[in-house]
């Protein structure tokens, strides 16, 4: 099957389907056939008048299963018939006028609000098309231990302000973008962060709480800076004071989420640089850009401090290292 449209067999990472690859009269059923009995089962129900299209992602983890999905307006039920589980579900990133009926609550969904359902009870939801919707589903037995009263949650909302959902969200976007073969290497620490993090929206215990900071939201911080690091290497003025102030942070905590990497905030940039700068200068597309301009592009100021710190990690300076791979090309 296409990467566009495959099931979730035992042994597969991640699956994809999406209804652009069948005609519009074939789309429901398709959807009910692929999404209900292989990702996930629900009955679908397209809004009158929409034109009915959805696309999701399912990744599967050890102790976690992460739907990403953007889809036209529909109302998605799962009956009592279509229980097989008990896991923990929660869904996030829900439009303004979403609504979902769980345990005989009707909740009427404010935008970048959760909600956490259990598996083992019916529930519908749905509402306006939305851009960007995760559903995560959790085995009971991992989730349970760590939040002070599970059961009293569910059929409740998580409300868009709270820092551990915030962060929970952002750490998902991060996987949804890593490359699978780079997911699957860290797929058991990350599935242990997710889990932490939504201990923390949910309500975790005392233990948990400074468990899952120490563990799931550092980490969760760490890999969200990282990842906006990536995108302002341009900056010359790129400086941990910066960083932090994006992200809300104590400069000095910023520092010690490097530190306990056996790093700084300034190597680390350093090395992002560098790293980059070595694939320019080895790609054949690059390969009439002037060293000097690849070294401001990549927030170098100082052309001699570019030269001397990629000799220093490198053994060669720029120059010979393009000459070298246009030798090997």
């Amino acid at each position: 099957m296409s990467a566009s449209s495959s099931a979730a067999n035992a042994d597969c990472t991640v699956a994809r389907f999406s209804t652009a690859d069948y005609a519009p009269h074939q789309r429901v059923e398709a959807l009910h056939e692929i999404l209900g009995r292989n990702l996930q089962k629900v009955h679908v129900e397209p809004i009158a008048g929409e034109s009915f299209h959805t696309e999701v992602t399912l990744r599967r983890m050890p102790g976690l299963a992460l739907y990403t999905a953007s889809r036209s307006a529909a109302i998605y039920r799962r009956s009592r018939e279509l229980i097989e589980h008990d896991d923990v579900v929660v869904i996030a990133g829900l439009t303004s006028g979403y609504e979902v009926h769980h345990l005989g609550r009707t909740l009427n969904m404010g935008h970048g609000q959760a909600v956490i359902l259990t598996g083992a009870e019916p529930a519908s939801f749905g509402g306006p098309a939305q851009n960007s919707v995760n559903l995560l589903r959790v085995p009971v037995r991992l989730l349970a231990p760590l939040v002070s009263d599970l059961d009293a949650a569910y059929g409740r909302t998580i409300p868009a302000n709270n820092p551990a959902l915030r962060l929970l969200v952002a750490y998902v976007g991060i996987l949804a973008e890593m490359d699978a073969a780079a997911a699957r290497d860290l797929e058991r620490q990350m599935a242990t962060h997710i889990h932490d993090l939504m201990a923390l929206a949910i309500g975790a215990t005392r233990d948990a709480a400074e468990m899952a900071k120490s563990r799931g939201a550092r980490a969760a911080r760490l890999r969200a800076i990282k990842q906006d690091i990536a995108t302002r290497l341009d900056q010359p003025d790129l400086c941990v004071a910066t960083i932090a102030a994006r992200h809300q942070l104590n400069p000095r905590w910023v520092q010690r989420l490097f530190e306990s990497e056996g790093t700084t905030f300034t190597e680390y940039v350093l090395g992002q640089r560098l790293t980059r700068a070595r694939r320019l200068l080895t790609d054949p597309l690059h390969a009439n850009q002037k060293v000097s301009a690849i070294a401001l592009d990549i927030g170098f100021g100082d052309l001699s401090y570019f030269n001397r710190a990629f000799r220093r990690r490198y053994g060669m300076t720029p120059s010979e290292l393009r000459a070298a791979a246009k030798s090997a090309n």
